[in-house]
């Protein structure tokens, strides 16, 4: 499952491509994933703050999207807003973990879905190095939108 997505990502969204992502985790609370320094490096010899700030996002959109995908959850997820705290510079391989920040039923997120609600769900994205320091974290709010045609707000 994680491969076939992942595969997905690098054809959807051709950046994740350019910054090597690699998915390593997903359970129905977190997803992890990877990429080289080498591909997200700024003038520094640092993490560039646009790309951990683009992984951050798409881990955590990921980590919603597969959740719809295995509880069948017919719908789009969108970007509502975040905030980014860069605590200290990374001069190493980005490891990113995105969790909930509360636990979310996707079975009454489908029902909600299918009764043309959105579903608004918040989730906590930590830059992390190997040795699981915190360098930066990320509060970032999505939306689940039913994807038919007669659905509203």
């Amino acid at each position: 499952m994680i491969k076939i997505f992942q595969k997905y990502l690098l054809n959807e969204i051709p950046l994740t491509k350019d910054m090597g992502l690699e998915i390593t985790q997903f359970s129905d609370e977190q997803l992890e994933l990877i990429a080289p320094l080498a591909n997200n490096v700024n003038d520094k010899g640092s993490v560039f703050g646009g790309s951990s700030s683009a992984l951050m996002i798409i881990a955590a959109w990921s980590l919603i999207k597969l959740n719809c995908q295995t509880h069948e959850v017919e719908a789009d997820i969108v970007i509502h807003k975040n905030q980014t705290l860069w605590n200290k510079p990374l001069y190493d391989d980005l490891c990113i973990v995105a969790k909930f920040n509360e636990s979310y039923d996707f079975k009454q997120v489908k029902k909600q879905i299918e009764k043309a609600k959105h579903q608004r769900i918040e989730c906590l994205i930590e830059l992390l190095d190997d040795e699981r320091n915190i360098y930066s974290t990320m509060v970032a709010n999505y939306v689940i939108i039913p994807t038919s045609n007669d659905s509203e707000g």
